[in-house]
């Protein structure tokens, strides 16, 4: 399924998701700038998103992570238009993860793409000139586009979409994504362009109400992890609930993913930037 809504007079959203029972399990938000798409949605919007390449021709694709709900889509725009990812992106863009049955009824099964471009130090779309800017936490590669003067960030996702974040993937650094959001919230973003909460104006409550909770659970769950507690009793202490479908991911986004995380990783220093 897909959705078209224009936002302002540079930037369109356009929604993607897959139907379970009639409703859409997730939106997944790319952002249409003239003739370029950052991030691309999923797979299984084929068909309409081949209506919106067919309405809107796109010359460029820029693509924050790899994972299927953003960079699924770029296969069908391979053809006409110039992809750009991180190098260790698109390694995985070119030979993609085969998906469980679940995701790939939920965002579907990404193609191989045979060639993707570096992203460049910084590129403009018309008037707007965009730099990209690590994000780990989420991912290792993550990237967002920062357009300095209008103080917009496409933050992929770096900053959860729920404000109490209960769920983690395994690769997934928690301490990270804190730091991440943190230095996120040091921009004053006039407007926060997320991957599935759609645009945030003034975005500075809603960061900060994220980075609270999460620094607030790290704290919890190593006290109680120093006291001995197992991961599974942390869980059922700090009353952390995994959604119905959790066990269809098969381990991919788990309670336990998050809480492991936030005992044994820690943040990176080397990821900085002003």
């Amino acid at each position: 399924m897909i959705e078209i809504v224009p936002y302002n007079e540079f930037v369109t959203c356009v929604k993607t998701g897959s139907k379970v029972n009639g409703r859409v399990m997730m939106w997944h938000y790319s952002y249409l700038i003239d003739d370029v798409l950052i991030d691309a949605g999923c797979p299984n919007a084929e068909d309409e998103l081949n209506e919106l390449r067919s309405a809107h021709p796109i010359r460029r694709v820029y693509v924050t992570h790899a994972h299927e709900d953003h960079a699924g889509g770029c296969s069908l725009f391979a053809q006409h238009a110039e992809i750009f990812a991180t190098p260790s992106v698109a390694g995985a863009m070119m030979n993609p993860e085969a998906l469980n049955a679940f995701f790939a009824m939920a965002w579907g099964q990404p193609k191989a793409l045979s060639k993707v471009n570096p992203i460049p130090e910084e590129f403009e779309i018309g008037k707007l000139r965009f730099e990209p800017l690590p994000l780990p936490g989420h991912t290792n590669d993550m990237v967002g586009f920062y357009e300095k003067q209008e103080r917009w960030l496409f933050s992929s996702d770096a900053v959860p979409f729920m404000e109490e974040k209960q769920l983690a993937m395994p690769d997934e650094n928690v301490p990270q994504t804190i730091k991440t959001i943190e230095r996120i919230q040091a921009l004053e973003l006039r407007v926060l362009f997320d991957s599935h909460s759609g645009p945030i104006e003034n975005p500075g409550e809603h960061i900060q109400r994220r980075i609270g909770y999460l620094k607030e659970i790290q704290q919890a769950v190593r006290k109680h992890s120093a006291q001995g507690l197992t991961v599974a009793e942390i869980q059922e202490k700090l009353h952390i609930v995994s959604p119905w479908w959790s066990d269809l991911t098969e381990g991919r986004f788990s309670a336990v993913n998050l809480i492991r995380s936030l005992i044994q990783d820690e943040a990176s220093s080397s990821s900085d930037h002003p």
